[in-house]
């Protein structure tokens, strides 16, 4: 699922020429680095015959300024050009200092600094699902660039949704109906008078068709069972009281 924006052909085409270059560096250099931004393709870090089944990342509109701009650049770049042209001419045509241009400019800074904020937040916060463990990747508290990496080789006995503690997140969980995810180990814990789980690890704003998948993998459902028969079954018939 993604419901992302497609990238604009600009963009798509950097981003292309750079991942290109960038996997031809020493893989060993490469995930020293990637650690931080989490790569985009994990099957290189499985152990043998693990295999991916589902992988969750925050719902899309806490990427929205980040696909935005990484999506529309050339867009962006081409209005900023627009908007600095006519902001120099109102300035001359008024007798207003020419920094005023540099305006734009700086706003499309300022725009695309919260982009790659976005993007790297964004990226951070992962779950993987395999057949053999539960990873959780999350930022590390105080730490821009920095992910922790939590392995589970159980599966979680309790999976609990519960609305955002941020106003504005809270806003779009009500509009698409995504929750902030909790995950609990020990079953049966919970924080008194309100409906969370204690001592669980929280996933922020997981979209509900995903909350949904993790649940149909670690919640299996008990099939009926077919009785066979080895060898031809007498069947008596007990006789009916006499009056």
């Amino acid at each position: 699922m993604s419901e992302r924006r497609p990238p604009g052909r600009l963009s798509e085409t950097l981003i292309g020429w750079l991942v290109g270059h960038w996997r031809r560096l020493p893989e060993s250099f490469r995930w020293n680095i990637e650690d931080s931004f989490q790569p985009e393709d994990i099957v290189e870090r499985l152990l043998p015959g693990e295999e991916p089944q589902l992988e969750i990342h925050l719902a899309w509109y806490r990427d929205l300024i980040g696909g935005l701009v990484f999506g529309y650049f050339g867009w962006l770049l081409v209005l900023t050009l627009l908007a600095t042209a006519a902001v120099l001419i109102f300035s001359i045509a008024r007798g207003f200092t020419l920094i005023l241009a540099a305006l734009p400019a700086v706003l499309l800074v300022v725009i695309m600094i919260a982009a790659v904020r976005a993007r790297i937040e964004y990226r951070q916060w992962r779950l993987l699902k395999t057949n053999a463990r539960l990873i959780l990747s999350i930022p590390q508290p105080g730490s821009l660039f920095l992910v922790d990496n939590i392995e589970l080789k159980a599966l979680p006995n309790v999976i609990d949704t519960n609305w955002s503690r941020n106003p504005l997140w809270r806003l779009f969980q009500l509009v698409t109906g995504a929750r902030d995810l909790y995950l609990s180990l020990v079953p049966y814990r919970f924080v008194e008078n309100t409906a969370r789980v204690g001592d669980a690890l929280i996933f922020p704003d997981v979209m509900p068709e995903q909350v949904f998948e993790l649940k149909r993998l670690v919640f299996t459902t008990p099939r009926p069972q077919r009785v066979v028969f080895p060898t031809p079954q007498e069947v008596v018939l007990k006789e009916p009281p006499s009056e």
